[in-house]
């Protein structure tokens, strides 16, 4: 499978296109309205970055803090919660890679999902006649199993610790 054509400054700048306030994760509504502009390939580029993004993120650390954040966590909702994470932007995505925990600030309710973002590319091309997802076949499945330690549902709380007081602190509000 080719590599994204689509720079990560391209891919950064059309998801902050598509948000509407400094902490929000993007909107499929927008990011539907940006995607229009661009053409089928720009649109493909796009799908495959996004894609590489979501199984870069497929991680059991990082799906130990969203269980955490949201009080529990299936398969679907941690891929829902990758999406939020995509939508929020590269300053967020890159915490989420290299330390969950600091999450915290940016969570301001348990919902941490975003399941439409990811529709948006493969909507836009079917609009337009292209039925094919160009992401197959290739290595970007993002449902295989995470890398890293699974965690212990009983004790992963302890091991985000701002991101449990962050969750204490929206309970009492």
């Amino acid at each position: 499978m080719p590599q994204s054509k689509m720079t990560d400054d391209r891919f950064w700048a059309l998801i902050d296109q598509a948000r509407t306030g400094s902490h929000a994760s993007a909107s499929p509504q927008r990011l539907t309205r940006v995607l229009e502009a661009l053409s089928s390939g720009e649109i493909q580029d796009f799908n495959r970055a996004f894609h590489e993004k979501l199984r870069d993120l497929n991680l059991w650390r990082l799906w130990g803090a969203g269980y955490v954040i949201s009080g529990g966590m299936g398969d679907d909702e941690f891929d829902y919660f990758r999406s939020w994470i995509i939508g929020k932007g590269k300053a967020v995505f890159e915490v989420a890679l290299t330390n969950p925990d600091e999450l915290a600030p940016f969570v301001d309710t348990r919902e941490v999902d975003n399941e439409g973002l990811e529709y948006v590319p493969m909507e836009a091309l079917k609009k337009r006649g292209i039925k094919e997802d160009p992401r197959y076949p290739s290595d970007l499945s993002a449902d295989g199993k995470p890398e890293g330690e699974p965690f212990d549902e009983d004790t992963v709380a302890a091991s985000f610790p701002k991101l449990s007081r962050a969750i204490d602190r929206l309970g009492a509000e």
